[in-house]
Protein backbone atom coordinates (compact mmCIF):
# COMPACT_ATOMS: atom_id res chain seq x y z
CA UNK A 1 0.00 0.00 0.00
CA UNK A 2 1.11 3.54 -0.69
CA UNK A 3 2.11 5.96 2.05
CA UNK A 4 -1.01 8.01 2.85
CA UNK A 5 0.56 11.46 2.71
CA UNK A 6 2.44 10.69 -0.48
CA UNK A 7 -0.73 9.23 -1.96
CA UNK A 8 -2.81 12.33 -1.28
CA UNK A 9 -0.08 14.56 -2.72
CA UNK A 10 -0.22 12.48 -5.90
CA UNK A 11 -4.03 12.63 -5.87
CA UNK A 12 -4.02 16.45 -5.80
CA UNK A 13 -1.25 16.55 -8.41
CA UNK A 14 -3.20 14.38 -10.86
CA UNK A 15 -6.54 16.02 -10.15
CA UNK A 16 -5.37 19.56 -10.80
CA UNK A 17 -3.11 18.62 -13.70
CA UNK A 18 -6.01 16.99 -15.53
CA UNK A 19 -8.38 19.88 -14.74
CA UNK A 20 -6.00 22.64 -15.84
CA UNK A 21 -6.72 22.48 -19.56
CA UNK A 22 -10.48 22.53 -19.05
CA UNK A 23 -10.30 25.43 -16.59
CA UNK A 24 -8.01 27.54 -18.76
CA UNK A 25 -9.13 26.80 -22.31
CA UNK A 26 -12.73 25.54 -22.35
CA UNK A 27 -14.01 28.95 -23.45
CA UNK A 28 -11.44 28.97 -26.26
CA UNK A 29 -12.97 25.69 -27.47
CA UNK A 30 -16.50 27.03 -27.02
CA UNK A 31 -15.56 30.12 -29.04
CA UNK A 32 -14.18 27.88 -31.79
CA UNK A 33 -17.46 25.95 -32.08
CA UNK A 34 -19.51 29.15 -32.26
CA UNK A 35 -20.71 29.96 -28.74
CA UNK A 36 -21.11 33.62 -27.78
CA UNK A 37 -19.75 35.23 -24.61
CA UNK A 38 -23.20 35.06 -23.04
CA UNK A 39 -23.51 31.37 -23.90
CA UNK A 40 -20.06 30.73 -22.42
CA UNK A 41 -21.26 32.44 -19.28
CA UNK A 42 -24.36 30.24 -19.22
CA UNK A 43 -22.24 27.09 -19.52
CA UNK A 44 -19.97 28.39 -16.79
CA UNK A 45 -23.06 29.11 -14.70
CA UNK A 46 -24.22 25.49 -15.00
CA UNK A 47 -21.06 24.12 -13.39
CA UNK A 48 -21.42 25.83 -9.99
CA UNK A 49 -25.22 25.55 -10.10
CA UNK A 50 -25.01 21.77 -10.49
CA UNK A 51 -22.41 21.80 -7.74
CA UNK A 52 -24.79 23.71 -5.49
CA UNK A 53 -27.47 21.06 -5.98
CA UNK A 54 -25.26 17.96 -5.86
CA UNK A 55 -22.43 18.74 -3.48
CA UNK A 56 -24.36 18.88 -0.18
CA UNK A 57 -26.00 15.55 -1.01
CA UNK A 58 -22.63 13.94 -1.79
CA UNK A 59 -21.06 15.40 1.38
CA UNK A 60 -23.94 14.32 3.59
CA UNK A 61 -23.86 10.82 2.10
CA UNK A 62 -20.11 10.58 2.72
CA UNK A 63 -20.52 11.62 6.37
CA UNK A 64 -23.64 9.54 6.96
CA UNK A 65 -22.33 6.27 5.51
CA UNK A 66 -18.57 6.75 5.76
CA UNK A 67 -18.07 6.02 2.04
CA UNK A 68 -15.98 9.00 0.92
CA UNK A 69 -13.44 6.90 -0.97
CA UNK A 70 -16.12 5.00 -2.87
CA UNK A 71 -17.75 8.28 -3.87
CA UNK A 72 -14.39 9.42 -5.24
CA UNK A 73 -14.30 6.34 -7.48
CA UNK A 74 -17.72 7.15 -8.93
CA UNK A 75 -16.91 10.84 -9.28
CA UNK A 76 -13.73 10.28 -11.29
CA UNK A 77 -15.25 7.58 -13.48
CA UNK A 78 -18.38 9.43 -14.58
CA UNK A 79 -16.77 12.88 -14.85
CA UNK A 80 -14.01 11.39 -16.99
CA UNK A 81 -16.50 9.75 -19.34
CA UNK A 82 -18.61 12.92 -19.56
CA UNK A 83 -15.58 14.94 -20.65
CA UNK A 84 -15.26 12.86 -23.82
CA UNK A 85 -18.72 13.99 -24.94
CA UNK A 86 -17.64 17.61 -25.55
CA UNK A 87 -15.83 16.89 -28.85
CA UNK A 88 -19.09 15.43 -30.20
CA UNK A 89 -20.94 18.74 -29.77
CA UNK A 90 -20.09 20.28 -33.21
CA UNK A 91 -21.54 17.19 -34.89
CA UNK A 92 -24.96 17.66 -33.30
CA UNK A 93 -27.83 19.85 -34.62
CA UNK A 94 -28.14 21.74 -31.32
CA UNK A 95 -24.57 22.51 -30.29
CA UNK A 96 -25.31 24.72 -27.28
CA UNK A 97 -27.92 22.33 -25.86
CA UNK A 98 -25.56 19.37 -26.20
CA UNK A 99 -22.74 21.27 -24.50
CA UNK A 100 -25.13 22.28 -21.70
CA UNK A 101 -26.32 18.72 -21.06
CA UNK A 102 -22.75 17.41 -21.11
CA UNK A 103 -21.73 20.09 -18.62
CA UNK A 104 -24.57 19.13 -16.26
CA UNK A 105 -23.49 15.47 -16.27
CA UNK A 106 -19.84 16.42 -15.72
CA UNK A 107 -20.54 18.95 -12.97
CA UNK A 108 -22.87 16.74 -10.92
CA UNK A 109 -20.33 13.94 -10.70
CA UNK A 110 -17.23 16.11 -10.33
CA UNK A 111 -18.88 17.96 -7.42
CA UNK A 112 -17.88 15.66 -4.52
CA UNK A 113 -14.21 15.22 -5.39
CA UNK A 114 -12.60 18.24 -3.70
CA UNK A 115 -14.70 18.62 -0.53
CA UNK A 116 -14.40 14.92 0.26
CA UNK A 117 -10.66 14.88 -0.48
CA UNK A 118 -10.18 18.00 1.67
CA UNK A 119 -12.13 16.45 4.53
CA UNK A 120 -10.15 13.19 4.32
CA UNK A 121 -6.85 15.07 4.40
CA UNK A 122 -7.84 17.29 7.33
CA UNK A 123 -9.31 14.39 9.31
CA UNK A 124 -5.95 12.58 9.22
CA UNK A 125 -4.15 15.55 10.79
CA UNK A 126 -2.06 16.21 7.67
CA UNK A 127 -1.32 19.78 6.66
CA UNK A 128 -3.86 20.80 4.02
CA UNK A 129 -1.49 23.48 2.74
CA UNK A 130 1.38 21.04 2.30
CA UNK A 131 -0.74 18.60 0.30
CA UNK A 132 -2.65 21.23 -1.70
CA UNK A 133 0.61 22.82 -2.90
CA UNK A 134 1.12 19.82 -5.18
CA UNK A 135 -2.17 20.62 -6.90
CA UNK A 136 -1.01 24.16 -7.62
CA UNK A 137 2.31 22.97 -9.01
CA UNK A 138 0.57 20.45 -11.25
CA UNK A 139 -2.03 22.96 -12.46
CA UNK A 140 0.63 25.42 -13.60
CA UNK A 141 2.92 22.91 -15.29
CA UNK A 142 0.12 21.03 -17.03
CA UNK A 143 -1.58 24.25 -18.12
CA UNK A 144 1.63 25.52 -19.71
CA UNK A 145 2.13 22.24 -21.59
CA UNK A 146 -1.49 22.02 -22.71
CA UNK A 147 -1.48 25.68 -23.79
CA UNK A 148 1.47 24.94 -26.06
CA UNK A 149 0.08 21.66 -27.37
CA UNK A 150 -3.36 22.98 -28.33
CA UNK A 151 -1.57 25.68 -30.32
CA UNK A 152 0.10 23.04 -32.50
CA UNK A 153 -2.57 20.31 -32.38
CA UNK A 154 -6.23 20.75 -31.42
CA UNK A 155 -8.19 22.23 -28.51
CA UNK A 156 -9.90 18.85 -28.04
CA UNK A 157 -6.73 17.82 -26.23
CA UNK A 158 -8.06 19.46 -23.05
CA UNK A 159 -10.82 16.85 -22.80
CA UNK A 160 -8.53 13.90 -23.49
CA UNK A 161 -6.11 15.14 -20.83
CA UNK A 162 -8.90 15.34 -18.25
CA UNK A 163 -10.15 11.82 -18.89
CA UNK A 164 -6.61 10.44 -18.78
CA UNK A 165 -6.07 12.09 -15.40
CA UNK A 166 -9.29 10.63 -13.99
CA UNK A 167 -8.23 7.15 -15.13
CA UNK A 168 -4.90 7.55 -13.32
CA UNK A 169 -6.66 8.72 -10.14
CA UNK A 170 -8.94 5.69 -10.17
CA UNK A 171 -5.84 3.51 -10.32
CA UNK A 172 -4.29 5.50 -7.46
CA UNK A 173 -7.37 5.05 -5.27
CA UNK A 174 -6.93 1.27 -5.39
CA UNK A 175 -3.61 1.57 -3.54
CA UNK A 176 -4.23 4.71 -1.47
CA UNK A 177 -5.00 3.87 2.19
CA UNK A 178 -7.88 5.96 3.54
CA UNK A 179 -8.77 5.59 7.19
CA UNK A 180 -12.39 6.64 7.04
CA UNK A 181 -14.32 6.76 10.25
CA UNK A 182 -17.34 4.46 10.47
CA UNK A 183 -20.81 5.67 9.59
CA UNK A 184 -21.75 8.56 11.88
CA UNK A 185 -25.40 8.79 10.92
CA UNK A 186 -26.55 8.83 14.54
CA UNK A 187 -24.40 11.89 15.28
CA UNK A 188 -25.90 14.01 12.51
CA UNK A 189 -28.31 15.94 14.74
CA UNK A 190 -30.22 19.19 14.23
CA UNK A 191 -27.78 20.84 16.68
CA UNK A 192 -24.85 19.79 14.49
CA UNK A 193 -26.54 21.27 11.43
CA UNK A 194 -27.37 24.47 13.35
CA UNK A 195 -23.70 24.85 14.28
CA UNK A 196 -22.90 25.22 10.59
CA UNK A 197 -25.48 27.99 10.22
CA UNK A 198 -24.32 30.38 12.91
CA UNK A 199 -23.08 33.92 12.23
CA UNK A 200 -19.40 33.00 11.91
CA UNK A 201 -19.97 30.32 9.31
CA UNK A 202 -22.35 32.58 7.37
CA UNK A 203 -19.72 35.34 7.27
CA UNK A 204 -17.27 32.78 5.91
CA UNK A 205 -19.79 31.82 3.23
CA UNK A 206 -20.36 35.48 2.28
CA UNK A 207 -16.63 36.10 1.87
CA UNK A 208 -16.36 33.00 -0.32
CA UNK A 209 -19.46 34.07 -2.28
CA UNK A 210 -18.05 37.47 -3.19
CA UNK A 211 -14.69 36.00 -4.16
CA UNK A 212 -16.66 33.55 -6.32
CA UNK A 213 -18.26 36.49 -8.13
CA UNK A 214 -14.76 37.67 -9.07
CA UNK A 215 -13.34 34.30 -10.02
CA UNK A 216 -14.63 33.72 -13.60
CA UNK A 217 -12.98 36.88 -14.94
CA UNK A 218 -9.59 35.63 -13.77
CA UNK A 219 -10.20 31.99 -14.64
CA UNK A 220 -12.43 30.78 -17.49
CA UNK A 221 -12.53 34.18 -19.23
CA UNK A 222 -8.83 34.93 -18.85
CA UNK A 223 -7.94 33.06 -22.05
CA UNK A 224 -10.53 35.15 -23.93
CA UNK A 225 -8.91 38.31 -22.51
CA UNK A 226 -5.43 37.19 -23.61
CA UNK A 227 -6.64 36.67 -27.17
CA UNK A 228 -8.56 39.97 -27.10
CA UNK A 229 -5.42 41.97 -26.27
CA UNK A 230 -3.58 40.29 -29.13
CA UNK A 231 -1.56 37.50 -27.55
CA UNK A 232 -1.40 33.74 -28.34
CA UNK A 233 -2.73 30.92 -26.15
CA UNK A 234 0.79 30.14 -24.99
CA UNK A 235 0.70 33.39 -22.99
CA UNK A 236 -2.32 32.05 -21.11
CA UNK A 237 -0.37 28.93 -20.19
CA UNK A 238 2.67 30.94 -19.07
CA UNK A 239 0.50 33.29 -17.01
CA UNK A 240 -1.26 30.39 -15.29
CA UNK A 241 2.13 28.82 -14.56
CA UNK A 242 3.23 32.01 -12.76
CA UNK A 243 -0.07 32.06 -10.88
CA UNK A 244 0.29 28.49 -9.68
CA UNK A 245 3.96 28.96 -8.77
CA UNK A 246 2.83 31.76 -6.46
CA UNK A 247 0.07 29.51 -5.08
CA UNK A 248 2.51 26.71 -4.36
CA UNK A 249 5.02 29.03 -2.66
CA UNK A 250 2.30 30.44 -0.40
CA UNK A 251 0.90 27.00 0.45
CA UNK A 252 4.35 25.63 1.33
CA UNK A 253 5.38 28.75 3.26
CA UNK A 254 2.23 28.74 5.38
CA UNK A 255 2.52 24.97 5.96
CA UNK A 256 6.05 25.42 7.33
CA UNK A 257 5.76 28.76 9.14
CA UNK A 258 2.24 28.52 10.57
CA UNK A 259 -1.13 29.87 9.54
CA UNK A 260 -1.63 32.91 11.75
CA UNK A 261 -5.07 34.52 11.57
CA UNK A 262 -7.40 32.90 9.06
CA UNK A 263 -9.57 35.98 8.73
CA UNK A 264 -6.56 38.21 7.99
CA UNK A 265 -5.25 35.76 5.40
CA UNK A 266 -8.69 35.76 3.73
CA UNK A 267 -8.79 39.57 3.73
CA UNK A 268 -5.33 39.81 2.16
CA UNK A 269 -6.44 37.30 -0.47
CA UNK A 270 -9.39 39.50 -1.45
CA UNK A 271 -7.25 42.61 -1.69
CA UNK A 272 -4.71 40.83 -3.91
CA UNK A 273 -7.51 39.68 -6.23
CA UNK A 274 -8.73 43.26 -6.61
CA UNK A 275 -5.21 44.58 -7.20
CA UNK A 276 -4.63 42.03 -9.96
CA UNK A 277 -7.82 43.02 -11.73
CA UNK A 278 -6.84 46.69 -11.64
CA UNK A 279 -3.53 45.80 -13.32
CA UNK A 280 -5.24 43.74 -16.05
CA UNK A 281 -7.72 46.55 -16.60
CA UNK A 282 -5.10 49.21 -17.28
CA UNK A 283 -2.57 47.28 -19.38
CA UNK A 284 -2.30 44.66 -22.09
CA UNK A 285 1.47 44.20 -21.83
CA UNK A 286 2.58 40.56 -21.86
CA UNK A 287 5.13 41.05 -19.09
CA UNK A 288 2.66 42.82 -16.81
CA UNK A 289 -0.11 40.31 -17.51
CA UNK A 290 2.18 37.42 -16.59
CA UNK A 291 3.66 39.05 -13.49
CA UNK A 292 0.23 40.11 -12.25
CA UNK A 293 -0.63 36.43 -11.93
CA UNK A 294 1.80 36.24 -9.02
CA UNK A 295 -0.57 38.49 -7.06
CA UNK A 296 -3.60 36.47 -8.13
CA UNK A 297 -1.97 33.17 -7.22
CA UNK A 298 -0.92 34.41 -3.80
CA UNK A 299 -4.41 35.81 -3.21
CA UNK A 300 -6.09 32.56 -4.20
CA UNK A 301 -3.80 30.45 -2.02
CA UNK A 302 -4.26 32.66 1.05
CA UNK A 303 -8.03 32.72 0.73
CA UNK A 304 -8.29 29.01 -0.09
CA UNK A 305 -6.14 27.69 2.73
CA UNK A 306 -7.74 30.03 5.27
CA UNK A 307 -11.34 29.30 4.28
CA UNK A 308 -10.89 25.51 4.06
CA UNK A 309 -9.18 25.34 7.44
CA UNK A 310 -11.66 27.72 9.04
CA UNK A 311 -14.60 25.65 7.74
CA UNK A 312 -12.98 22.61 9.34
CA UNK A 313 -12.49 24.49 12.61
CA UNK A 314 -16.13 25.58 12.69
CA UNK A 315 -17.56 22.16 11.78
CA UNK A 316 -18.82 19.58 14.27
CA UNK A 317 -16.64 16.44 14.03
CA UNK A 318 -19.50 14.42 12.48
CA UNK A 319 -19.93 16.87 9.59
CA UNK A 320 -16.44 17.43 8.19
CA UNK A 321 -17.33 16.60 4.57
CA UNK A 322 -20.63 18.45 4.83
CA UNK A 323 -18.86 21.60 6.06
CA UNK A 324 -16.45 21.54 3.13
CA UNK A 325 -19.37 21.00 0.76
CA UNK A 326 -21.30 23.92 2.24
CA UNK A 327 -18.24 26.16 1.90
CA UNK A 328 -18.02 25.36 -1.78
CA UNK A 329 -21.78 25.35 -2.40
CA UNK A 330 -23.12 28.15 -0.22
CA UNK A 331 -20.04 30.27 -0.80
CA UNK A 332 -17.73 29.91 -3.79
CA UNK A 333 -19.97 27.89 -6.13
CA UNK A 334 -22.96 30.18 -5.66
CA UNK A 335 -20.72 33.17 -6.30
CA UNK A 336 -19.09 31.60 -9.33
CA UNK A 337 -22.49 30.66 -10.78
CA UNK A 338 -23.67 34.26 -10.71
CA UNK A 339 -20.20 35.47 -11.65
CA UNK A 340 -20.11 33.32 -14.79
CA UNK A 341 -23.38 34.81 -16.04
CA UNK A 342 -22.37 38.32 -15.03
CA UNK A 343 -18.90 38.07 -16.54
CA UNK A 344 -20.25 36.75 -19.84
CA UNK A 345 -22.74 39.61 -19.96
CA UNK A 346 -20.10 42.21 -19.05
CA UNK A 347 -17.74 40.75 -21.67
CA UNK A 348 -20.34 41.25 -24.40
CA UNK A 349 -21.23 44.72 -23.05
CA UNK A 350 -17.86 46.42 -22.44
CA UNK A 351 -15.17 44.06 -23.77
CA UNK A 352 -12.61 41.66 -22.34
CA UNK A 353 -10.20 44.18 -20.82
CA UNK A 354 -12.77 46.54 -19.34
CA UNK A 355 -14.53 43.70 -17.50
CA UNK A 356 -11.65 43.65 -14.99
CA UNK A 357 -12.41 47.23 -13.99
CA UNK A 358 -16.01 46.20 -13.27
CA UNK A 359 -14.99 43.41 -10.88
CA UNK A 360 -11.90 44.91 -9.21
CA UNK A 361 -13.77 46.57 -6.34
CA UNK A 362 -15.23 43.30 -5.11
CA UNK A 363 -11.84 42.48 -3.55
CA UNK A 364 -12.43 45.03 -0.80
CA UNK A 365 -15.87 43.55 -0.08
CA UNK A 366 -14.22 40.14 0.41
CA UNK A 367 -11.81 41.70 2.90
CA UNK A 368 -14.63 43.34 4.88
CA UNK A 369 -16.56 40.08 5.26
CA UNK A 370 -13.39 38.21 6.24
CA UNK A 371 -12.41 40.74 8.91
CA UNK A 372 -15.94 40.63 10.38
CA UNK A 373 -15.34 37.00 11.46
CA UNK A 374 -14.49 36.99 15.16
CA UNK A 375 -14.43 33.31 16.11
CA UNK A 376 -11.49 32.11 18.20
CA UNK A 377 -12.08 28.38 18.08
CA UNK A 378 -14.39 25.93 16.43
CA UNK A 379 -16.14 22.65 16.87
CA UNK A 380 -13.60 20.37 15.20
CA UNK A 381 -11.07 19.46 17.83
CA UNK A 382 -8.62 17.89 15.39
CA UNK A 383 -7.60 21.27 13.98
CA UNK A 384 -7.19 23.36 17.08
CA UNK A 385 -8.03 27.00 17.51
CA UNK A 386 -8.03 29.97 15.21
CA UNK A 387 -6.02 32.99 16.24
CA UNK A 388 -7.54 36.34 15.42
Amino acid sequence: MMNQERGFKLFYFLFFASFSGYAMFRNVYFEEIGLTGTQMGMIGFLIPMCTIVAQPLWGLLADWKGIGKRILYVSCLVAGIAMLLYPIAPLTPAVFLFVALTTILYAVFRAPAMPIANALVLSTGMSYEGVRAYGSIAFGIAGLVIGYLIGVTDTILIFVAYTTGMALIIGLLFVLPVNERPSVGRDLSIDAVRQLLDRQFLLLLMAAFVLGLMTPAGAAFFSVYVRAVGHPDSVTGIAWLFKTIAEAIVFVYVARRGRGSYRRLMAIGGVLYGATYVVLWVTGSVAVIVLAQLLLGAGYALFNLASVNLAHVLAPPAMASTAQSLLMVGGSSAGVAIGELGTGWVLDLVGAQEMYGVFAGFGLVVALFALAISVESGGNRSTGSESV
